[in-house]
C-alpha cells in the first residue's frame, strides 16, 4: 500500500516580496514546512495576483531561521523570480563596464556560452552565485534567479599602443582612493 501524505492545514502567512527595487506585502495560505531557498508561488488573497518567489529568510518570533512549520512563521521574506535583472561585468583590459539585462528567472546561463546583449556578443567567463561562491568551470549552467553577477569578456581587444619611438605604452592601473588616503607620507 502506498503511503500518501495528507496535505497539512493551510495557514495565512505574511510574505514580503522584493520585486526589483520595491517590496510588497502579501497574505497567502501555505501549509507544511518552509525552508530558505524554497521556490513557491504565492497568491495575494486580496488582489488575486500570483508571484513565483524564492524564500530568502523566515522570521519566527524575533529570530530568523532556515526552516519552520507554517503555523510558527511570523513573516516569510522572499524575492520575485519570474523576471530578474542579471548584472553583467564586462572586462576591457584595465577597465570594467557594468550592464544589466532583464531575463526570465528560470533562464540558464552556461559558462563559456556566448550571449547577445544590446547587439553585443559577450562570452561568459564566470558567475557569482547569490549567497555562495563562484562558478568558473566551462559548461556549468546556473539559473538566472540564482545569479548575483556574470563576468564576461567582450571579445573586442583594445589595440596595443606604441609611442613615436616604437616602444609599447603600458597603461598602469590607478591606485584605489582608499590606498591613497592611507598611504604614509614622509
Amino acid at each position: 500500500m502506498q503511503n500518501i501524505e495528507k496535505p497539512g492545514k493551510k495557514v495565512a502567512v505574511r510574505v514580503i516580496v522584493s520585486i526589483k527595487d520595491k517590496s510588497i506585502r502579501i497574505r497567502t495560505l501555505l501549509s507544511g514546512v518552509i525552508k530558505a531557498g524554497d521556490e513557491l508561488v504565492v497568491d495575494d488573497e486580496t488582489t488575486g495576483e500570483a508571484y513565483p518567489v524564492q524564500v530568502s529568510s523566515i522570521e519566527v518570533g524575533d529570530k530568523r531561521k532556515d526552516s519552520a512549520p507554517v503555523d510558527e512563521i511570523k513573516t516569510i521574506w522572499a524575492r520575485a523570480i519570474e523576471e530578474v535583472v542579471v548584472k553583467i561585468a564586462i572586462s576591457h583590459r584595465e577597465t570594467t563596464e557594468s550592464i544589466e539585462m532583464k531575463v526570465p528567472g528560470d533562464r540558464e546561463f552556461i559558462i563559456g556560452e556566448k550571449i547577445k546583449v544590446d547587439s553585443r556578443e559577450l562570452k561568459i567567463i564566470r558567475i557569482k552565485i547569490r549567497d555562495s561562491g563562484f562558478k568558473s568551470r566551462k559548461g556549468v549552467a546556473v539559473k538566472a534567479s540564482d545569479i548575483k553577477r556574470i563576468y564576461a569578456e567582450s571579445g573586442v581587444r583594445e589595440p596595443r599602443r606604441f609611442s613615436k619611438a616604437g616602444e609599447r605604452i603600458v597603461i598602469k592601473k590607478r591606485e584605489s582612493v582608499w590606498s591613497l588616503k592611507n598611504k604614509k607620507t614622509d
